[in-house]
């Protein structure tokens, strides 16, 4: 367990959120372009001829520097379950022939959940509900099925950016966690979120599924884990 999941901190960081100063706290202590550096670091994970799946493509930015970065013997999933975000990711990824889209969300079991549509520009706050009266309804997969009924390869690589959603992803790929050539996942923990749904300790949760199947751990930050497989 690393200290960013110790139970003091995640007091301390309950606090803040409360206060309204967690924002302050963690520019001051990550510096500029953090996200760039973990973006940089998931990034260098990748190989020419790779599967990577990018579960939360939104309008496609990551999915096409994959696309990229893999290769034309590659191939790169995109995972986009907002109708409004996945016209354009299908707009901004039609010239890519290594790069398949699918309107659907991931999480633990298949089924259906309603999606609020986020409110930002690039609809980048879009999020999925378990209790919901409102909301689009839309599609979700786990990600075992993808791969057993064949309509996914296995990935090399796994990048989840999915609003709060993220241990539920992990559980859905629970039996492909522990092959090894699943080499990386890059994950952005929404801890803000994940209290919301009263789910608090799933970043703790998160960090050891990935140590018992074989990963280690890293925090790039104060919101982004890497995790990368074990030596053996």
């Amino acid at each position: 367990m690393s200290w960013r999941t110790n139970v003091f901190v995640m007091a301390a960081r309950n606090l803040g959120r409360t206060l309204g100063i967690n924002e302050l706290i963690a520019n001051y202590a990550n510096g500029a372009g953090y996200e760039t550096r973990y973006d940089n670091s998931f990034s260098a994970t990748l190989r020419p001829g790779d599967c990577v799946w990018d579960i939360g493509a939104n309008v496609g930015y990551y999915t096409k520097l994959f696309s990229e970065r893999v290769g034309s013997e590659g191939t790169v999933f995109a995972f986009e379950p907002s109708p409004k975000n996945f016209s354009r990711l299908k707009s901004a990824c039609s010239h890519l022939d290594n790069v398949k889209i699918f309107q659907s969300g991931l999480g633990r079991e298949n089924g259906t959940l309603l999606l609020q549509q986020g409110s930002d520009d690039l609809g980048a706050t879009s999020r999925v509900l378990e209790k919901a009266d409102e909301g689009i309804e839309v599609n979700i997969r786990s990600g075992m099925s993808l791969i057993r009924d064949g309509d996914a390869m296995p990935p090399n690589a796994v990048k989840i950016d999915v609003e709060g959603f993220e241990y539920e992803v992990l559980q859905g790929l629970d039996g492909h966690l522990e092959t090894l050539s699943l080499r990386s996942i890059g994950i952005e923990v929404h801890f803000g979120i994940l209290k919301e749904r009263g789910m608090a300790e799933a970043p703790r949760h998160i960090e050891k599924l990935l140590q018992r199947h074989g990963f280690d751990v890293a925090w790039c930050d104060s919101s982004h884990i890497l995790a990368t497989r074990r030596s053996q």
